[in-house]
């Protein structure tokens, strides 16, 4: 379910609930990247690492010339191995925002 956070700075927000089977924080995020077709902007480097948490932030442009700015912040759970977090979206629309969103909520079960 995408939640539509408040309008700041002329951004509007979406939210999603991370709510997947995938397990690893890495492939997650790789998995996320692949099915919005966005670019990673944070370095391989800052995303190394076996400590099962993860932030990225990822960037795409629309064919409209819109911009849309999606910040993943997951971490896997030591109890159960799931993982759980938050995928935020910012863009100057909240169609682009709510599309967006709806695509990762019915992307993310998977590696489809």
């Amino acid at each position: 379910r995408v939640r539509v956070g408040e309008q700041d700075n002329n951004n509007n927000n979406a939210q999603v609930a991370v709510n997947t089977e995938i397990t690893d924080v890495s492939e997650f995020l790789a998995h996320v990247v692949k099915s919005t077709n966005m670019r990673c902007l944070t370095p391989p480097s800052a995303l190394g690492g076996s400590s099962g948490f993860l932030a990225a932030n990822l960037y795409a442009r629309s064919n409209f010339g819109e911009d849309a700015l999606v910040n993943v912040s997951i971490e896997r759970r030591q109890a159960d191995g799931k993982i759980m977090g938050y995928i935020r979206i910012r863009s100057k629309t909240q169609g682009i925002a709510l599309s967006l969103g709806d695509k990762i909520t019915l992307k993310q079960k998977g590696a489809n």
